[in-house]
């Protein structure tokens, strides 16, 4: 019985550790498993309505042990002409679950979760609800915590449903600092 518990227990450990692990590139220390922010704006367009839209958005990727998650704000709004503001608008609220794949040079993940989206259509109807929301990001590091990227997106709600593209900024939290003289 002991061996079972052992075996249980060197388990854990080993899937602890692999939480930990670090890159080095260049001399400096980055973590494997990182949190990260990406935030960028770009264009969407409606489903139902086929109306022109603007998102901007700043979401925050963590993980908890293996499994990735996402909370992002989204607020996109309708392309007007010039000097004719509109006031449609949708506030949105997500949270995901994901799979991302990291390399020295990319980061690509996929998510998908709910959505609490709320705002005003055709100028007057006030409205709140609950939604779906999926994206998908493809980001190219310049740094192994910095890079910038896509971001395609799809929001489905019974107001305002739309897809879209983003350009989008990735900042991680990878970096540990220099590699130590002793540890080479």
């Amino acid at each position: 019985m002991q061996l079972g518990w052992g075996n249980i227990y060197a388990q854990e450990k080993q899937r602890a550790d692999e939480l930990k692990k670090e890159r080095t590139i260049r001399g400096n220390r980055f973590k494997v498993f990182n949190n990260y922010v990406n935030f960028g704006t770009g264009f969407g367009r409606g489903i139902e309505n086929n109306k022109s839209w603007n998102p901007t958005a700043v979401e925050y990727n963590f993980h908890i042990k293996r499994s990735y998650f996402m909370f992002g704000y989204q607020r996109t709004d309708l392309s007007g002409f010039i000097n004719k503001p509109r006031r449609n608008r949708m506030n949105d609220l997500h949270l995901c679950y994901g799979f991302r794949k990291e390399t020295k040079v990319l980061n690509i993940a996929y998510y998908g979760g709910i959505s609490r989206p709320w705002g005003i259509m055709n100028d007057t109807l006030s409205f709140k609800t609950y939604g779906v929301y999926a994206e998908a990001q493809f980001i190219r590091k310049l740094f192994y915590d910095v890079g910038a990227g896509i971001s395609i997106f799809g929001h489905y709600n019974q107001y305002m449903s739309l897809f879209g593209i983003r350009i989008d900024i990735f900042l991680s939290g990878a970096y540990q600092g220099k590699m130590n003289a002793d540890s080479e």
